[in-house]
């Protein structure tokens, strides 16, 4: 009797067992690793997102004398020079005979190239020459007498109607007030320091001053002009419009504000070492009548202005709504593109109200106004934390958004300011402001004065001249009220 052995299939070994274990958990290593290739290039992808941010808000952080700057390059920017119907073009007139003083004539006797002395064809040409000539500084001696009068027992002497000073002796040699005025200009209104404005004068009229000799020059002049900063104060605060704007500013090592107060006929600087209300009270007086044309600044929303006339810029709330267009999306995105259109339909309307009729005006207006108090609302459902911020803000200064509409000659924004604080942002990065509180001071003094005579077209040196003589009296820039 035989028997049959059914066959088994083999077991696997322990070894084949490890291999493939090691076989799988090799595959789960490489899809890890792919998962984790890619994480890491979109961390990559993020960190160079988030480095570029930075950088970008920290260059805006800095740059304060273009706060509108834009982020973007313009694919089509408009092309330099003047435009179409701005002026027509014309070359530079022919001088009169009688204004040519020397003519100089360039002989042609032969060939500059080969030497040859036989010419032909020769024709004459013309060409003339506008330069400034060679100034050599005028030394002019004044002789005064002094005496003793007997009836009022004082030691008197005289004084010509030009001297700026009665000086004599070691300190009988000076400046004149002409030299003076251009080195304040150059300084306080063009933004030069004191050590470009002496090299410059030094080099073009060989007025041989030290850095410091304008310096108290400035001084001293600045107490000359102070009547009349008294009086543009007394105008700023009497005026229908003011624009007004702060920026930062050092006197030492210590913090300050450079702040301006401006209209189409006056502009007055102060220098202060606090960014409060008090400044705003104190240029413009506890009563003021007229509007204040301002960002929105906690300073110029205290208690003490609660009752002032305002205008919001819209500038800088355009600015901050097209931030918010470009960071969001999906329905976040909305609540900016509807009030960016708002506003500008505000200011269309604003530029067509000469010719639209009174009534039609109206009911835009009208219609502007309801809008803006439906997308602002407190009862609308919004979810974004910036736009709910945003429509709270705008609900603090709804009274003060639409008020140029319905008052003539009041601008919408607040560039007339931002254009008067410009010059000061541009000399504090190349001066570095004031050392003491006596620049500060001088700085607001000639800057008012000079930049005022600029909006009136009144020559600033003939002025600054007339300032400082003994026997002349300035012209008022802006009639004082009574």
């Amino acid at each position: 009797m035989s028997r049959t052995h059914k066959k088994t299939p083999e077991q696997p070994s322990s070894k084949d067992q490890r291999i493939a274990e090691l076989e799988m958990e090799l595959v789960r290593e490489r899809t890890n690793n792919q998962r984790l290739q890619l994480n890491v290039q979109r961390l990559q992808k993020l960190l160079e997102q988030l480095r570029a941010q930075v950088v970008e808000l920290q260059r805006e952080g800095k740059r304060q004398a273009a706060p509108f700057a834009r982020r973007k390059r313009v694919e089509h920017p408009k092309k330099p020079g003047r435009k179409a119907g701005q002026g027509k073009f014309s070359r530079r007139e022919k001088p009169a005979p009688e204004q040519v003083k020397e003519t100089k004539v360039a002989e042609l006797h032969g060939c500059p190239q080969c030497g040859g002395s036989k010419l032909r064809d020769i024709h004459e040409h013309e060409q003339y020459m506008a330069d400034i000539p060679v100034i050599v500084p005028i030394i002019t001696r004044y002789v005064t007498y002094s005496g003793y009068c007997v009836d009022c027992h004082r030691r008197v002497r005289s004084r010509h109607p030009e001297q700026i000073s009665q000086a004599s002796g070691a300190a009988g040699v000076l400046v004149g007030p002409r030299a003076k005025a251009l080195a304040a200009d150059l300084k306080h209104r063009l933004g030069g320091s004191y050590g470009k404005v002496s090299e410059a004068l030094n080099d073009a009229f060989g007025l041989q001053v030290c850095p410091s000799g304008w310096c108290q020059a400035d001084q001293r002049l600045a107490k000359t002009a102070l009547p009349i900063y008294q009086d543009l104060l007394k105008v700023i605060q009497s005026s229908a419009v003011v624009h007004a704007d702060e920026t930062g500013w050092r006197i030492g090592i210590l913090s300050a504000w450079l702040w301006v107060f401006t209209n189409k006929e006056v502009t007055v600087y102060a220098i202060r070492d606090n960014r409060s209300s008090d400044v705003v009270v104190e240029i413009l007086g506890e009563k003021f009548k007229g509007i204040l044309v301002s960002d929105c600044f906690v300073a110029y929303d205290d208690k003490r202005l609660a009752e002032w006339l305002k205008q919001k810029c819209f500038s800088h709330l355009l600015k901050d709504l097209k931030e918010m267009e470009e960071g969001k999306t999906g329905r976040a995105v909305h609540f900016a593109q509807q009030l960016t259109t708002c506003l500008r339909a505000a200011l269309v309307l604003k530029k067509e109200k000469p010719s639209l009729d009174p009534a039609i005006f109206a009911q835009r207006a009208k219609a502007l106004e309801t809008q803006l108090d439906a997308f602002i609302s407190s009862q609308r459902n919004l979810k974004d934390r910036d736009n709910i911020r945003f429509a709270k803000r705008l609900r603090k200064h709804r009274p003060h958004l639409l008020r140029f509409l319905y008052v003539e000659g009041l601008d919408a924004t607040n560039n007339l300011a931002e254009r008067q604080l410009r010059p000061g942002v541009i000399i504090r990065k190349t001066n570095g402001c004031n050392r003491a509180q006596g620049g500060a001071d001088a700085h607001s003094i000639l800057t008012s004065v000079m930049v005022t005579c600029h909006q009136h077209s009144v020559p600033i040196l003939n002025y600054m001249v007339s300032l400082q003589r003994f026997g002349e009296t300035p012209p008022s820039l802006v009639a004082a009220p009574p």
